[in-house]
């Protein structure tokens, strides 16, 4: 089911239905946050075949890899008998490759030959793989596309604070700038910020859009052919996300749950978004935005347990000893109510959307460091009581 923003506006206004994580696909709501400080992120892979690539305690750069997704091929399934118009017994004689064998696509995978030679009729390999199988009972050949690797970023430049089986945390000095919806993994490059599309220089390669103007199709179309990354953008234009088939891809009315691989279509490159539609975005988010122009940073559009953003890393990898996010002033805090009751924590973000109470009171919300090692729970920010205030 595609999922549009007046669907999501019907679905909180009258109750039909149910709409898994309504208050995170409440995007009519949603707003643009930004955060500066001693950020953590983590890094992922749960449910994919992965493999952590650093230690804990290296230097990382937001565009360092510090773990590879191994991914099997795509398997097709080639008719053989059903093509060629022969029982599937007799396949077996025509085929012109063994099993386990290496093929390039277009290579010739089989052959009937007809009249004495002088016609034949050729079934050819769809893709570049491996065959892996072929079943006398049905006529049928499989072929294994090649296994791809994915790397996974560090997104923020920081240190490693901690590596596990299946994530690496990731902490340092950076500004963040969350979206209100976004796709695609996380990506590094240089930002070039442009207030309209003539602006947007003709060589992109390697770099990060970010468009002070809604994202119209045509733009959306040129920026990976440009070589860009990614876009991030003050919002969209009515209708071009339909036409670009973006529909599921931006805001699905499900997603998977936290700790299992996403499957969402790929989008052609990273995409953020800071306002639904052709709403504009509060000024002083956009000032933030432009204030990075030239600088590297990285984009962040979707993945299980990660929010939409764009991040820049202060003062080199490391971050030196920047200072703590904050909430309202507030950096540690003890919690009065929720998780953590009683215990004095430290507040390592704010929610770029409101969170809905079991009373249905919908309230701004921030992350918290109980124990040290990433745990970070959601508790309500009037839960939080100060125990320093920042100047």
């Amino acid at each position: 089911m595609t999922a549009t923003t007046q669907e999501l506006a019907r679905f909180l206004e009258t109750n039909e239905g149910t709409v898994p994580e309504p208050v995170r696909d409440d995007l009519p709501r949603r707003r643009a946050v930004v955060e500066r400080g001693r950020l953590r992120r983590w890094r992922r892979w749960t449910g994919e075949r992965g493999a952590c690539v650093v230690q804990n305690g290296a230097t990382v750069a937001a565009s360092h890899n510090v773990a590879t997704i191994f991914r099997n091929g795509r398997v097709r399934a080639i008719d053989v008998a059903g093509a060629l118009g022969v029982a599937p017994e007799q396949v077996v004689k025509m085929l012109v490759r063994n099993i386990g064998e290496q093929l390039a696509e277009g290579d010739l995978l089989a052959e009937q030959r007809l009249f004495f030679g002088q016609r034949r009729r050729r079934i050819v390999s769809p893709a570049t793989g491996t065959f892996i199988y072929f079943s006398t009972t049905s006529g049928v050949a499989y072929v294994a596309g090649s296994a791809t690797e994915t790397q996974v970023y560090a997104h923020v430049g920081g240190q490693v604070v901690g590596v596990f089986a299946d994530s690496v945390l990731v902490e340092g000095n950076a500004v963040s700038i969350s979206g209100v919806a976004g796709a695609g993994r996380a990506v590094a490059g240089r930002l070039i910020v442009a207030s309209t599309p003539t602006q947007i220089p003709m060589d992109l390669t390697g770099s990060i859009v970010a468009c002070s103007f809604p994202l119209d199709e045509t733009t959306a179309r040129q920026l990976p052919t440009r070589g860009a990354l990614g876009v991030l953008s003050s919002g969209i234009v009515p209708g071009a996300v339909s036409r670009l088939g973006w529909d599921d891809v931006l805001w699905p009315l499900t997603r998977p749950r936290f700790g299992s691989p996403s499957y969402d279509p790929a989008p052609p490159l990273t995409i953020v978004l800071l306002a639904v539609g052709e709403d504009a975005c509060p000024a002083q988010i956009w000032e933030r935005v432009a204030s990075l122009n030239g600088r590297p940073v990285s984009l962040l559009g979707y993945e299980p347990g990660s929010a939409p953003e764009l991040l820049a890393t202060l003062d080199g990898p490391s971050g030196g000893m920047p200072p703590p996010v904050t909430v309202g002033g507030i950096s540690t805090a003890r919690v009065r109510n929720g998780p953590g009751a009683g215990r004095v924590v430290r507040v390592t973000g704010v929610l770029p959307y409101l969170v809905q109470l079991p009373s249905e009171v919908e309230v701004f919300a921030a992350s918290i460091e109980i124990d040290g090692i990433g745990s970070r729970p959601v508790v309500a920010s009037r839960h939080l009581q100060s125990l320093i205030s920042e100047p």
